[in-house]
């Protein structure tokens, strides 16, 4: 049996993760000292959880969702090259500044609406981002360079778009991997009882590390087999489209107890047809 804590989000700082004199610390001081950004999420998360009933959106989002996105970039950097420095444009430091800031910023269309919400969040990114750019690389030409792929990171988000470069398959890892039951609490606590909340319920911690067999190990740690659902219905399929699929290996742990996931059908596809507490659990000694 494997103990993992359960994750406390509020705690989280993509902070933690960014290395003093660079280009993405400085961009990610200024975004979160923003007024103008930190009221973006605020309203984008009044928008999901106070208006729709839905998951967090808000500023705690945005900053676990880029913790994560920041971490897979660091394992999956040893790996790969970034589009960025495999195309001539910048170095590691930039890619590091692009996944950051569509990340950060990816969900800051909700403040429009649900719909469509990552090309609002496109429009809206670009107004803040372009002048703070322009600064940090005072190329102009540089900095707009650097901004179209940011813009790509937000808009790939979405769960059907394909990523095209390594960038935007980060930051959608980033967002995908944001499962723990901190997330949906407050929707629950407000009466959205659903598959949704209550798997989201059951998930405690979503570890990112190195794996053995693949380079991006994802340990999803829960309480209660229903926590299955979220992450085949969101981290599942965010993965199909992040272009890093091959690459990626997920791990369940019930209690402590891995499950065997090639025995649970796709559950945003097809209807179970016996209960998640029959599924098998997988004990550290097995074969």
């Amino acid at each position: 049996m494997t103990k993992i804590p359960t994750l406390n989000r509020d705690q989280i700082s993509a902070r933690e993760l960014l290395e003093p004199d660079t280009k993405s610390l400085e961009l990610y001081q200024y975004l979160s000292a923003s007024p103008k950004v930190q009221s973006y999420l605020r309203t984008a998360n009044r928008m999901a959880v106070s208006r729709l009933g839905y998951t967090d959106h808000g500023p705690v989002h945005a900053e676990v969702a880029t913790w994560n996105a920041l971490k897979a970039y660091e394992i999956l950097e040893q790996t790969f090259q970034p589009n960025l420095v495999a195309e001539g444009i910048g170095d590691t430091d930039d890619a590091q500044l692009v996944i950051l800031a569509s990340t950060y910023l990816h969900d800051i269309g909700m403040v429009v609406h649900r719909n469509e919400h990552y090309q609002a969040a496109v429009f809206l990114a670009s107004q803040i981002l372009e002048p703070k750019l322009v600064e940090i690389y005072e190329d102009p030409g540089k900095a707009t360079d650097i901004l179209s792929f940011i813009l790509h990171g937000i808009y790939s988000h979405d769960d059907d778009v394909q990523c095209l470069t390594f960038e935007a398959g980060v930051t959608k890892i980033g967002d995908g991997a944001d499962l723990t039951k901190g997330r949906t609490i407050v929707p629950y606590h407000k009466g959205k009882v659903d598959i949704h909340s209550v798997s989201a319920l059951a998930i405690n911690s979503v570890i990112l590390d190195h794996g053995e067999e693949y380079p991006l190990q994802i340990t999803v740690a829960m309480d209660n087999p229903a926590g299955v659902f979220q992450v085949q219905a969101i981290l599942e399929k965010k993965i199909s489209t992040s272009g890093l699929n091959d690459h990626i290996s997920i791990d369940v742990l019930v209690n402590g107890d891995r499950l065997v996931l090639s025995q649970v059908k796709r559950l945003f596809r097809v209807q179970m047809d016996e209960p998640l507490e029959s599924l098998r659990v997988m004990k550290d000694n097995d074969e």
